[in-house]
């Protein structure tokens, strides 16, 4: 019951964090800013919560690379594509599209050698890649007839980029996890590399200073996409704890879920045929993916922007 518990509440955090993202970008918010603030609050909150036990990251040589590359693949990446994208496609599309992670990590294993052959889970990668396909194209005939298709067909393209690159970051973080490392001092110090990365880029961009304190409504935002951001991966932390990355793996499902339903209900999001057909064809093959692995390793940190 515990698992079921933080499963639904991780998954409407992390959706909350797509839905503020896409707020913030109708208040024309640069993307790595937006990005800057939600892993600034996620680092100080889990700063807090780790502090306690006095589990503090490693910086060695061995640590910095692993913070680096899997934070880069594994969260700054795939936030800051779905946070441009968000700007000009449905939420419930983009949080659609991220829940595809376990379906291309499954795709790379296999392609790498490190997943075992499944008949079911192949069965998924194809129910989803069809599902992408029948999303894609349809869009595609209808901004080509628009003389549009550049700008809008790139957008939902560049939203496959979202779990592609979680997927890297599985493979990635699974074989290249320092040892004796436990997963909330990894997290911290991926979080504070990220936070330290990204405030630099956005000192050099200027964009600090398109915050002015005016802009009350859009500094609440912020700072609540912070929070929620936070609290977002202490509840992950906790569900890998008790679910293992397995379980953590169907907050996709979740996360869905409220997308579209907030998509509908805060901005009228509308959805055709094809587009139903699409995501009961995408849902069916994250499923399939999912449930039918057996369990892998606790090292395997399950992408937080799933």
């Amino acid at each position: 019951m515990k698992a079921l518990v933080l499963l639904i509440v991780s998954g409407i955090l992390t959706a909350g964090v797509f839905i503020a993202g896409k707020q913030a970008g109708h208040a024309d918010v640069p993307p790595l800013l937006v990005l800057f603030w939600q892993m600034s609050g996620g680092a100080l909150v889990v700063w807090a919560v780790s502090w306690p036990s006095r589990r503090f990251p490693l910086w060695n040589a061995e640590h910095v690379r692993y913070y680096l590359i899997g934070g880069l693949l594994g969260v700054s990446l795939p936030y800051v594509l779905a946070f441009v994208v968000l700007r000009e496609l449905q939420v419930g599309i983009v949080g659609l599209v991220t829940a595809l992670s376990p379906v291309f990590t499954y795709a790379l294993a296999r392609l790498f050698g490190h997943e075992q052959s499944s008949a079911l889970k192949l069965l998924g990668l194809v129910a989803g890649l069809v599902g992408v396909v029948l999303l894609v194209i349809p869009d595609t005939q209808m901004k080509l007839s628009a003389a549009g298709f550049i700008t809008d067909s790139s957008h939902l393209l560049l939203a496959l980029a979202i779990p592609v690159t979680l997927a890297s970051s599985n493979i990635y973080r699974s074989r290249f996890w320092p040892a004796g490392s436990d997963t909330m001092s990894l997290v911290v110090g991926m979080l504070s590399v990220q936070g330290v990365l990204l405030f630099i880029v956005n000192l050099m961009l200027g964009n600090f200073e398109q915050i002015i304190p005016a802009k009350t409504d859009t500094g609440w935002l912020l700072l609540l996409l912070a929070l929620i951001a936070g609290i977002s991966y202490l509840s992950s932390f906790s569900l890998l704890r008790v679910g293992g990355p397995v379980y953590l793996s169907q907050v996709g499902y979740v996360i869905t879920v409220v997308t579209l339903l907030a998509g509908i209900v805060l901005w009228d999001e509308q959805y055709q045929h094809s587009d139903m057909l699409s995501m009961a064809l995408i849902f069916s093959g994250v499923l399939l993916t999912t449930w039918s692995g057996r369990k892998r390793s606790p090292k395997t940190i399950v992408q937080t922007c799933e």
